[in-house]
């Protein structure tokens, strides 16, 4: 049985605002609470292969090597990053995820952020799933904190 982590928040900026803050991995360390750091690509692109260091539990962190799977840039109100778990669990059949974020835009000039990460796999059940559910929340919260000072 697949299990998921999921956040929604309406952010206070312009669509494309949003999109930007959320390709830009290079600003990740200067905004995300959850992402502290990307190394390997310092923006999203398709195919692009990347190392996020997640601030974890207890004051740790970990690891975790992704592959962005796709992105579509604001057109008709909408757009998309999406990633992929790409580690050796991922390639044995163990655990397998994407991250999907979405962005819609809203009538009043506002942006509607969702992320989603389902797991899948056998390894899926050793996931902590209400930590990676706090990890998403925050940076929710943080992406309107980091637009409205930019």
């Amino acid at each position: 049985m697949p299990r998921a982590a999921r956040a929604e928040i309406t952010l206070q900026a312009p669509l494309e605002r949003v999109f930007e803050l959320l390709v830009d991995f290079s600003a990740y360390g200067r905004w995300n609470p959850f992402v502290v750091d990307v190394t390997g690509a310092s923006r999203a692109a398709e195919g692009v292969q990347m190392r996020f260091r997640l601030r974890w539990r207890e004051g740790r962190y970990i690891h975790s090597d992704e592959q962005v799977t796709r992105v579509q840039a604001p057109a008709e109100g909408e757009a998309l990053v999406a990633w992929r778990y790409d580690s050796p669990l991922a390639r044995w059949g163990l655990l397998r995820s994407e991250r999907v974020q979405t962005l819609r835009y809203l009538p009043n000039g506002h942006t509607a952020y969702t992320t989603e990460e389902i797991f899948h796999g056998p390894a899926a059940a050793f996931v902590p799933v209400e930590w990676v559910q706090a990890g998403f929340e925050a940076q929710a919260r943080s992406m309107q904190e980091a637009l409205s000072s930019s």
